[in-house]
């Protein structure tokens, strides 16, 4: 008897497990803020993308961590006469310098399979002439 309840629970959270597995990770590109801000110094960084959220330095490596949410607004979208709500995205943007030049900087999206490249590139938008 309780085998016989027990084998479909079995079942479906072996179903479920798999659909949550099917969700692969955003592609991370290059992008055209991202490139553009490559060898500006740290002050010129901070007077365009503002004060990051954390500030890493170890010898002459210095790590800039900002985030930024997609608005409120952008997560709704129209549904018939309702809405339908999408899904809560942002984006980590990491500036890598060393003796005060940018030399890399790397986008993580969240969730990880969302492209939310543009909140990223909206960090350094000011950057960009």
């Amino acid at each position: 008897m309780i085998r016989q309840f027990i084998f479909p629970l079995i079942l479906i959270n072996c179903g479920l497990a798999g659909l949550w597995g099917c969700a692969t990770p955003a592609e991370v590109r290059e992008y055209p803020n991202q490139q553009a801000i490559t060898g500006k110094s740290k002050s010129q960084i901070l007077a365009c993308a503002g004060n990051p959220l954390k500030k890493v330095t170890d010898a002459e490596i210095t790590l800039l961590r900002y985030y930024k949410e997609a608005p409120m607004l952008e997560e709704s979208r129209p549904f018939g006469k309702g809405s339908a709500a999408a899904i809560h995205h942002g984006c980590w943007a990491t500036v890598i310098l060393e003796n005060d030049r940018v030399v890399e900087v790397r986008y993580r999206f969240v969730p990880p399979a969302f492209d939310a490249s543009d909140e990223c590139e909206e960090i350094f938008e000011p950057c960009v002439p």
